[in-house]
């Protein structure tokens, strides 16, 4: 099949990576780069479902890629979640609402790029759960990428944010996979859910990609950005002053030590990618006297 569009081979790149893993991040960072343009879910899981596996979605989703880059050629702007017409850092409130959760502050909407760019510039585009589903189909045509992070540190953002996966649930990826679906149907307590999730993200992973395309949060705040430079070789440069937010003074509420021991009790493709005692050490770092978590801002 050929491509839907002039791009040249590897200028079309996939980035998935578990839900409050770093990928909105990730994609900030990407657009500081020449020659490099990333957009934060402009796919809506919608234009996928129903498509055959794998030439459907496929060439779905090269036809947007070429569409984007078309309008990004003729009118430096493509589509994607935005807030106030930019891709943000986290697309997260800083704090909680009256319910106890931190809304999502992004909307579908149109952002707009002034960098000179060139027919086969870099055009990333993410989404966590619906790419990490399809990881499968999507790496037969794109080079894929996934960020992931200390699922402890995943976990507690879980419980804080006002999303489907505070309930257990990840619908974008439940559409394109029916084990997961039916897994998740199985399992009565909200945190055995959100602990199937995050051993069903892990195990994508570790099925459909290689060490070298997989990338921990913690490497992309360690080096500024420069680990992304799996993404875009440009990325190397980059080093920006980046704080972790893996011990947010939000989670302080939380029965961390509890949702650390189920955490640990746990088997799967997660201890794969994180040791154990990163794990115990954050519930340290969270539960000491005196803790305050991180501090620092919010960009991680």
């Amino acid at each position: 099949m050929e491509p839907s569009s002039p791009a040249a081979a590897g200028s079309e790149v996939i980035l998935t990576g578990i839900a409050r893993s770093g990928t909105t991040l990730a994609c900030t960072l990407l657009n500081q780069l020449p020659g490099t343009v990333a957009l934060h879910e402009p796919m809506s899981p919608r234009m996928l479902a129903g498509l055959s596996v794998p030439d459907g979605v496929n060439e779905r989703v090269a036809e947007f890629f070429a569409s984007e880059r078309r309008s990004l050629l003729e009118r430096g702007e493509a589509r994607s979640r935005v807030i106030d017409g930019r891709i943000p850092d986290n697309p997260y409130a800083a704090t909680p609402g009256q319910n106890g959760l931190r809304a999502s502050m992004v909307r579908e909407g149109i952002v707009r790029f002034d960098k000179p760019l060139t027919p086969s510039f870099r055009l990333v585009i993410k989404h966590p759960s619906c790419f990490t589903a399809l990881l499968g189909t999507l790496k037969q045509r794109f080079p894929c990428h996934a960020i992931v992070r200390n699922p402890l540190a995943v976990l507690l953002s879980w419980q804080t944010t006002e999303a489907n996966w505070n309930h257990g649930r990840q619908p974008a990826a439940e559409v394109f996979d029916d084990d997961l679906r039916r897994r998740l149907d199985a399992e009565p307590d909200r945190l055995g859910r959100q602990l199937a999730m995050l051993s069903w993200s892990f195990g994508q992973y570790a099925r459909h990609l290689g060490p070298e395309a997989v990338i921990r949060y913690e490497d992309l705040i360690a080096t500024g950005g420069g680990a992304l430079r799996r993404v875009a070789p440009a990325a190397g440069a980059l080093g920006e002053p980046l704080c972790s937010r893996n011990a947010n003074p939000i989670y302080g509420d939380l029965d961390v030590a509890a949702i650390g021991r189920r955490l640990l009790a746990t088997s799967g493709p997660q201890w794969d990618f994180y040791p154990r005692q990163a794990v115990r050490e954050l519930v340290d770092q969270l539960t000491s006297p005196g803790s305050d978590g991180a501090g620092g801002n919010a960009r991680g």
